[in-house]
């Protein structure tokens, strides 16, 4: 009998706790479709007033009112969002990040904004991608809010294509400051539909700047071309448009990318695909190199006389090359797009692509030159510069590269700094480090005052000071 009432009270228990998990699980379940009912919810109504904030944007730009340019109106502020340390050759540094919310639009998804620095005398001039304008005393970028004045410009009356002034892959691609003149480079409509990478210039004035053009060719790409008709995943890409520009004595060097039309690259006749040196006096250009994809990165070391180049490669296969400027008798070749160590995107196995892109995985086999380095998978190389000995205690020539990449699917090298020293005799570098910093680095200076580095980081909007720590 008390076995018998004993195992009923087990049963009854083991009911019991059952009956609980149930009541759970569908309580769980309801709260669950609550949730998810209120994210759907909040999800249509930022979806609305996204939609909403572009049929203002919309009806601004038609009528010749920049949104940024109402933003900027009262400059731009940054304020220090962070302080990260980070270790190089066993040097200690700190990466003081300061945000803003006053730069408006992104040209990349993985982007909240968009910008490109550069330094004149004592201040750190900023452009945005849409074409706005401030700048700093570069003593302001050491305390804990960093405020930019706006400069007016002629911009707009310049530029009129309404893609150029939104979240979209066209716009601005550098800005170099070069004695007392202020050039940016930036995605041109040639014509209805065909775009090519142009500069303007403009004497410097801290009340506004004139901007003509300095440098634009005839030569552009359609949308329409038949080229990306070849195969389904081909169309014009205006990332991959280059425009990192450096200034050497009377030349302005320019990067020009090809837009995704391969076959530019090598083509003799088009400046597509190429790094080219533009006179300031007659704007004509000569060929410094040829076989690039998306250079997005240039800087010359005068004592050596040579140039160093980053580069975007497809599917992997970013690149830093070295362009020698003392060999003269041949322009030399990088390669793109018969080799790469990358591969095509979405490739198939029988791929159209291949038969005028084949991506050989050795350049010298082919006649090509080797880049010094090459990153599989992909890290979305950026801008370059060096860094001298009192930055890094070192004799020997070091560089830092910036990389971006997506927060949503990070790869190792991506929303990094990469550190890396030259040696020059043999042509290699040594002494690598890749150091995350969790945000994409779209351009760096040096500050030879101040022993520093600024970069604008697009990731947050956000100005990157990198200091020797105390």
């Amino acid at each position: 009998m008390f076995l018998k009432l004993k195992n009923l009270l087990w049963a009854l228990l083991v009911f019991l706790i059952l009956a609980i998990l149930v009541l759970s699980v569908i309580n769980t379940k309801k709260n669950l479709d609550i949730k998810s009912n209120q994210i759907e919810f909040l999800e249509k109504n930022l979806n609305k007033k996204k939609s909403q904030i572009k049929n203002v944007h919309e009806k601004l730009i038609s009528n010749n009112i920049h949104l940024e340019e109402i933003v900027f109106s009262n400059g731009i502020n940054f304020k220090l969002k962070s302080n990260l340390d980070i270790e190089y050759n066993s040097n200690k540094y700190t990466l003081s990040e300061f945000s803003s919310d006053d730069i408006v639009f992104a040209k990349h998804p993985a982007a909240s904004s968009s910008a490109y620095i550069d330094t004149y005398e004592e201040n750190l001039f900023l452009v945005t991608a849409t074409g706005q304008i401030a700048f700093s005393n570069l003593n302001n970028l050491f305390s804990e809010k960093i405020e930019m004045t706006s400069i007016k410009s002629n911009i707009k009356n310049i530029i009129n294509y309404a893609e150029f002034y939104k979240s979209s892959p066209f716009g601005i691609k550098d800005i170099l400051v070069n004695e007392n003149e202020i050039y940016i480079s930036y995605i041109k409509e040639v014509n209805s539909e065909c775009y090519n990478t142009s500069i303007l210039v403009g004497r410097i004035d801290y009340n506004k700047i004139n901007f003509s053009e300095f440098f634009s060719e005839e030569d552009c790409i359609n949308k329409n071309d038949p080229f990306y008709k070849i195969n389904k995943n081909d169309k014009l890409v205006p990332h991959q448009a280059g425009g990192r520009m450096i200034a050497i004595n009377d030349e302005i060097l320019l990067t020009v990318g090809e837009y995704r039309k391969r076959v530019l690259a090598q083509n003799e006749n088009s400046y597509f695909g190429k790094i080219i040196s533009i006179n300031k006096n007659s704007k004509k250009y000569k060929m410094i190199s040829k076989g690039h994809r998306n250079p997005q990165g240039l800087y010359m070391n005068n004592q050596i006389n040579k140039l160093f180049s980053t580069e975007h490669g497809p599917d992997g296969g970013d690149e830093i090359n070295v362009i020698d400027l003392s060999i003269t008798n041949a322009t030399p070749n990088y390669g793109w797009p018969i080799s790469s160590y990358g591969d095509h995107y979405h490739q198939e196995k029988d791929d159209s692509r291949l038969d005028l892109s084949p991506l050989e995985k050795s350049h010298k086999k082919k006649g090509f030159i080797e880049p010094i380095k090459y990153f599989v998978p992909s890290v979305g190389i950026s801008e370059i510069t060096e860094i001298p000995k009192k930055f890094t205690n070192s004799n020997n020539l070091q560089f830092i590269v910036g990389t971006m990449g997506t927060a949503k699917k990070i790869k190792d090298g991506m929303l990094s700094l990469y550190f890396f020293e030259y040696d020059n005799s043999n042509n290699k570098i040594k002494n690598e480090k890749l150091i995350p910093i969790k945000s994409r680095v779209r351009d760096i200076k040096y500050l030879s005052k101040h022993n520093s580095v600024v970069m604008f980081l697009e990731t947050n909007s956000t100005l990157g000071i990198l200091k020797q720590k105390n």
